[in-house]
């Protein structure tokens, strides 16, 4: 069973697309609490897991790190808040981050290129 310190599941209930807390890896869970101690704020989950399928249907490649359970999109308006989550990141282990106006993109597949930041 998948356990969060910070997450419930109702959480990743109302991610886009609804998915489920047991959808994610423990590892990938370990390290957003991590995160969440580090910032120091709360995190709201916009979208977790994604099935291959849903994932497709969206014109992506269906392999990405959501598909994986490692790999959440946190809500961010604030550049302070922005800063907060990518600082904590890099810190809990993240290897993976894209930034975008509204969310922070973390995972931490290794099946993917490694330290590396990009924009949406």
């Amino acid at each position: 069973m998948i356990t969060s310190r910070h997450f419930k599941e109702k959480e990743f209930n109302a991610c886009t697309p609804s998915c489920s807390l047991q959808d994610m890896k423990q590892s990938t869970m370990n390290r957003l609490d991590t995160l969440r101690d580090l910032a120091g704020i709360p995190l709201v989950i916009n979208s977790a897991f994604r099935s291959p399928e849903h994932d497709r249907s969206k014109g992506r490649s269906g392999t990405g790190a959501h598909t994986l359970g490692q790999a959440v999109d946190i809500r961010c308006s604030t550049s302070e808040n922005r800063f907060k989550i990518v600082q904590a990141a890099i810190k809990a282990g993240f290897t993976r981050i894209g930034i975008d106006k509204s969310f922070v993109h973390v995972d931490d597949s290794t099946r993917h290129p490694q330290s590396v930041v990009w924009l949406y």
